[in-house]
C-alpha cells in the first residue's frame, strides 16, 4: 500500500532526527524485563499527575459556556436578529481538547467563533460586518485583533477571543473567488469565511475541521497494550458545548500536545525562550498530529506512553516542511495556508527558537529517563513541566530549573540559503 503524505514525512523525519533515546531504552534492557516495565509505569503515573494539574477545572470551563451565551444574547438585542441567525462554537485549543492552565495562573484564552447568517450582513463588506459585531458588543468593551475580538471579562478566570465569520458555503460566488485561500476537498462542509483586517477581505478559516482532523488522527491505535492504571475519571440550540477539558493518558495524541505546550510555556516562563518568537500552539498541535498520524499509517507500534512521547518528540524537527525555501506548516484543512508563515519574515528567529525548545524538551524528557526512584521520577517530572508545590517559607511556588541551554543543537538539512 502506498504511503500516505504524513508517512512518507515521518519516514523522512527519521532518518534527519539525531537520537537519544535508542541507547537509552536499550541500555533498560539489560536491567530485565521486570524492572523496565516497574520504571515505565512510574514515569506514566508522574506524567498523568502533571496531565490532571495542568487541565482546567470543569467550573471553569462551565463560566466560559455561560459567557459564550452572553455574548449572544447581546448580538441578538443590538443587531435586532433572530436567535437562529447566530451560532456560536468553541475553537482552538477548547474545541480540540487541549486547553491547558497557564503556569503563571494568568487568564486562560477560550477562543470562539460566531457563525452568521448571511442574509443578515452585507457581504461585499467584510470590514463593515467585523464593526458591527464590535460595535454591538461594546458593553464588554472588546479590543480588535486581526481576525477577532478579545473580551477580558473582568473578575473571571478567561478571556475570550471572538471571531465573527459566515459559512464558506453560503458567500456569494460573485465574491467568492475573491476569499483568501480555498477549503480543502475533505473539510468544505465545515469551511467559515472571517474577516482578515489588514487585508479587509474575507479568509478561509475551518476551527471545526481542525478538531474533527485532530479527532479522527486521536482514534488512531499506536499502542500495543496500554499496561497501566488509565486515569481515575469520573445552551441553547445555537451555542455548542464547551468540550470537557479532562483527557486520560491513554488519549496519548492530546496528552502529548498538552504536555507539549506546557513544557513551552515553561521554556518562556523560565527564560529559555523569547515569548514573541515561541512556538504557537497551533503549529505544535498540527506538526504531533500529522507526525501521529504519519505514525499510525507506517504502522508504528509503541508498547508505553513515554516511548511514543519520546519519539514525537525526536521527530518533531524534522516534520517542518521547506517548500520554495520557505518552511512550512500546511493548514490540512485550507489549501495554501502556512501556519509557519512568519518563520519566512523574521531573520529566522522562530525557527531558531522552535529547534532550540525542541533540544530543551528532549533533554528534559531524557533527565526523566536517567530517574528510577518513584520519588526521584515524581519531583522531576513535576519540576520539568512547572508543576512542582510551594514550601512553607517560599513566598511564590517554585517554577522549575534555572536557565539553560540544550546540550546540543539540531542541524536542519539545508534550505539553500533560507535564513
Amino acid at each position: 500500500m502506498a504511503k500516505t503524505k504524513y508517512g512518507t514525512l515521518v519516514e523522512s523525519a527519521r532518518v534527519k532526527r539525531q537520537s537519544k533515546f535508542t541507547k537509552s531504552f536499550e541500555s533498560l534492557t539489560f536491567d530485565g524485563l521486570q524492572k523496565v516495565q516497574s520504571n515505565l509505569i512510574l514515569w506514566a503515573r508522574a506524567l498523568d499527575a502533571v496531565n490532571k494539574h495542568i487541565t482546567i477545572p470543569q467550573d471553569q470551563v462551565d463560566e466560559a459556556a455561560g459567557a459564550y451565551a452572553l455574548i449572544a444574547s447581546e448580538l441578538v438585542k443590538k443587531l435586532k436578529w433572530d436567535q437562529n441567525d447566530i451560532k456560536i462554537l468553541p475553537q482552538g485549543s477548547s474545541s480540540t481538547q487541549t486547553l491547558i492552565k497557564s503556569p503563571d495562573a494568568s487568564k486562560f484564552d477560550i477562543d470562539a467563533v460566531c457563525q452568521v447568517n448571511i442574509s443578515r450582513i452585507d457581504a461585499r463588506n467584510p470590514m463593515r460586518f467585523f464593526n458591527e459585531i464590535g460595535e454591538a458588543l461594546e458593553t464588554f468593551t472588546p479590543d480588535p485583533k486581526k481576525r477577532c475580538w478579545r473580551i477580558e471579562f473582568p473578575n473571571y478566570r478567561f478571556y475570550i477571543e471572538f471571531t465573527p465569520s459566515v459559512p464558506l458555503s453560503t458567500v456569494p460566488t460573485t465574491i467568492l473567488d475573491s476569499v483568501r485561500y480555498k477549503p480543502a476537498i475533505d473539510y468544505r462542509d465545515t469551511a467559515l469565511a472571517v474577516v482578515d483586517t489588514p487585508t479587509e477581505q474575507w479568509k478561509t478559516s475551518n476551527p471545526e475541521g481542525i478538531a474533527n482532523w485532530l479527532e479522527t488522527q486521536a482514534k488512531k491505535n499506536v499502542m500495543l497494550n496500554l499496561a497501566l492504571e488509565k486515569a481515575t475519571l469520573t445552551f441553547d440550540a445555537s451555542i455548542s458545548p464547551v468540550p470537557d477539558q479532562e483527557i486520560p493518558l491513554s488519549d496519548t495524541l492530546r496528552v502529548a500536545i498538552r504536555l507539549f505546550k506546557r513544557h513551552r510555556d515553561m521554556s518562556v516562563r523560565r527564560g529559555y525562550l523569547n515569548d514573541d518568537y515561541k512556538p504557537i500552539s497551533i503549529i505544535i498541535t498540527t506538526l504531533l498530529t500529522q507526525c501521529f498520524e504519519g505514525l499510525a499509517d507506517n504502522q508504528v507500534k509503541y508498547d508505553h506512553p513515554i516511548k511514543l512521547l519520546i519519539d514525537l518528540a525526536e521527530l518533531l524537527p524534522g516534520m517542518i516542511e521547506v517548500r520554495n525555501r520557505e518552511y512550512w506548516v500546511a493548514n490540512p484543512t485550507v489549501e495554501g495556508e502556512n501556519f509557519a508563515e512568519r518563520w519566512n519574515h523574521d531573520q529566522g528567529e522562530r525557527k531558531e527558537a522552535f529547534d532550540k525548545w525542541c533540544n530543551l524538551l528532549i533533554d528534559d524528557l531524557q533527565s526523566i529517563l536517567s530517574h528510577h526512584d518513584e520519588a526521584l521520577i515524581s519531583e522531576r517530572v513535576r519540576e520539568v513541566f512547572g508543576c512542582t508545590a510551594a514550601k512553607p517559607s517560599d513566598p511564590k511556588p517554585s517554577v522549575g530549573l534555572a536557565p539553560k541551554a540544550p546540550s546540543r543543537l539540531y542541524s536542519p538539512p539545508a534550505t539553500k540559503g533560507l535564513a
